[in-house]
């Protein structure tokens, strides 16, 4: 005989807003027996909207209990939910930022947040605390201080009101005296270029840690650093990282062209960010310790790099179909290719004496405790020149990796084809060639919790395709633009709500501004770069080459936001994009990572406009967290949901939070 909690769906011994949502689910696509029993909280031999009402009165404390505290049947105990991805924990993220002359304090609203929840602000200064507002906020998390003394340090702390009662939050953040505006700076090792920075959780605190790497170094290096800027370690990736060639790089070169080569992410689940990194013979970990291959100096391996102490902790070999071609190029991104635990994909290539590519798509992740292949998937050797593919499928500068028909699976796409989570191909689109920027998510209401689309732009496309959209489940276009004769380089494109005369995104790119259905509206927008949701209202505004930007749709030009380096020294990557962008702390909004033109400092620029929007953290959305483990030619992130004028609000997560 085997017990379970009533109304705990997920199994993990508590009964919260996740377990609401699979009810949600539950209730409209039915459960099998043994869901069915736990989910019958009435018990009255059904599970219906009478349940649901239980659960959530449950949850808010209006209701004690259920009329039976478990569901026992002979039977074997079941898996988690399908769907329901393992997740890292997050903290408030309390974010203080210096305004000028007032303090702007925002925190995050969590997925497992009770929609009714509110929060009280207290500020710490001189070691007087004082409550700041005066009854419990119910809109957007955030609050603008008026009455600091700039003058001195303020700590800012959250605290969480549900049906009247005060409960303590686990986060807090320090202004210090004097702080510069709109941004937080970190301190950090003087040393060589710094052009990408990841974010995970490397001591397990709920708030995101640093990885920056020295790419331009003769033997380039990563370098782990604390969210206060504390520095943990380097590794040095030897001498096989000293061949930069952007096309056929290095064994364990990393960030040269599109290849990025590491990312970070808690790939085992214990509740720790590791760094994933391909090495190869020469390179020194962060506690000392060389790895060595006397057999193979080019032999390449995926690894798993501990946060804290920077050693190695597992490896294993990347595929060698073309190992006797050299050595392969490597870009990562996390995704939940079975809807429970994350994988690393590779995407990787090496080039022949011809010009043509071998391309390998590859899953790599944890098994029984193992770290190794999961699969891969070869892509038929395409030659070089955009104007014509022998065969295989069209690849751009970047992978996506989402849940594009929302069955809890994700799957990995490229500009021209599409993954199943098992690695098989789901479909290809042949009319489609090279193009060096593209977006896979959900850009209306129409389609949230459907199906996802994509929009792409192409280069030079033979059949004078400019640009498209298509439904990114299956691969049907939905509408293009071809040019009236020849070809065109379009080169950029973005998407976004820029303009709220229309449902939904619109896309832009040198070839002009469209509604998501393909309606013409216009012939110039922003400059197509990296899209933010930075001033508090719906609308999407842009990073362009270190200038913040929106478009104002009344009077059809760009209007400049903010200019970081008239405030204090930062300068971006010398790809017109951020070392980093996400929502890493404070409310949903993004924040963007930048740097010293020494690289010296880390500069993270913070919105501080007030909003009444109130959304849960989008680093718990799965789509979005996904985009921020990516890199390649650094493109916008995704949500899997509409966030624009008009949107409805977003469901909650399917997902679970890992307990350390």
């Amino acid at each position: 005989m085997y017990s379970w909690i009533k109304g705990d769906l997920n199994f993990d011994g508590r009964v919260n807003t996740f377990d609401m949502c699979l009810m949600r689910k539950g209730v409209v696509k039915g459960f099998d027996e043994v869901m069915a029993g736990i989910a019958d909280l009435n018990s009255d031999g059904q599970v219906n909207e009478d349940d649901l009402r239980l659960l959530r009165d449950y949850i808010h404390g209006i209701e004690k209990g259920f009329p039976e505290k478990f569901y026992t049947k002979e039977i074997e105990i079941p898996e988690p939910s399908e769907g329901t991805r393992k997740m890292e924990y997050l903290n408030r993220g309390v974010s203080a930022v210096s305004t000028g002359n007032s303090v702007f304090v925002s925190w995050r609203f969590l997925a497992d947040d009770d929609e009714n929840t509110a929060f009280n602000v207290y500020r710490t200064t001189d070691n007087k605390t004082i409550k700041l507002n005066d009854t419990p906020l119910t809109g957007g998390t955030n609050y603008t201080d008026k009455t600091a003394d700039l003058s001195k340090n303020n700590t800012y702390s959250v605290k969480v009101v549900v049906n009247g009662t005060e409960y303590e939050t686990d986060d807090s953040d320090t202004l210090a005296a004097g702080a510069v505006s709109q941004c937080k700076i970190l301190n950090i090792k003087q040393g060589g270029k710094i052009h990408f920075v990841w974010a995970g959780d490397f001591d397990g605190d709920g708030e995101y840690d640093y990885l920056v790497d020295r790419n331009a170094d003769e033997h380039q290096k990563l370098e782990a650093y604390r969210s206060d800027g504390t520095y943990l370690w380097t590794i040095d990736l030897g001498y096989n990282s000293e061949n930069k060639n952007n096309i056929s790089p290095g064994a364990s070169a990393i960030d040269v062209g599109m290849w990025d080569g590491a990312t970070v992410y808690d790939i085992d689940c214990d509740g720790y960010a590791e760094v994933l990194l391909r090495i190869a013979d020469g390179v020194t970990f962060g506690n000392g310790e060389k790895f060595t291959n006397s057999s193979d100096k080019q032999a390449q391996y995926i690894a798993v790099i501990d946060g804290i102490t920077g050693s190695l902790r597992d490896y294993t070999s990347v595929p060698d179909d073309f190992k006797s071609v050299g050595t392969l190029a490597c870009m990562m991104e996390i995704g939940y290719l079975d809807g429970v635990n994350p994988s690393v994909v590779c995407w990787m290539k090496n080039r022949n004496s011809d010009k043509t590519f071998n391309s390998i798509t590859a899953a790599f992740g944890y098994e029984n405790g193992e770290f190794g292949l999961r699969w891969k998937y070869i892509n038929d050797t395409m030659f070089s020149d955009r104007t014509e593919y022998k065969k295989g499928y069209a690849e751009a500068h970047q992978i996506r990796i989402a849940d594009v028909d929302y069955d809890g699976k994700d799957e990995v796409l490229h500009m021209g084809y599409c993954l199943n989570g098992d690695g098989t191909l789901r479909y290809h689109i042949d009319e489609v060639v090279h193009g060096d920027r593209w977006f896979v998510g959900s850009f209306s209401n129409e389609n949230n919790g459907n199906e996802m689309y994509g929009y792409g732009i192409q280069q030079n496309n033979q059949y004078g395709l400019l640009e498209y959209m298509y439904n990114a489940s299956t691969g049907e276009m939905l509408w293009t633009n071809y040019a009236k004769e020849g070809t065109a380089d379009v080169g950029r494109g973005n998407i976004g709500d820029i303009d709220p005369n229309y449902d939904g995104f619109e896309v832009w790119s040198f070839q002009g501004l469209y509604n998501h259905d393909g309606t013409r509206i216009g012939d110039n927008s922003l400059y197509p770069s990296i899209r933010l949701w930075w001033d508090g209202d719906l609308l999407a505004e842009s990073y362009n080459d270190t200038k913040f930007e929106k478009w104002n749709w009344q009077t059809g030009k760009v209007e400049r936001l903010l200019s970081p380096w008239k405030i204090t020294d930062s300068a971006g990557s010398d790809r017109g994009a951020p070392m980093f962008y996400g929502d890493i702390m404070g409310d949903w909004r993004e924040e963007v990572i930048m740097t010293s033109t020494d690289y010296s400092k880390l500069v993270i620029w913070c919105p501080t406009a007030e909003t009444d929007t109130r959304l849960y953290c989008l680093a718990q959305n799965p789509c979005y967290r996904n985009c921020m483990t990516a890199k390649g030619y650094y493109q916008s992130h995704m949500l899997d949901y509409y966030l624009g004028t008009g949107m409805e609000m977003p469901e909650k997560p399917d997902i679970s939070i890992i307990q350390k």
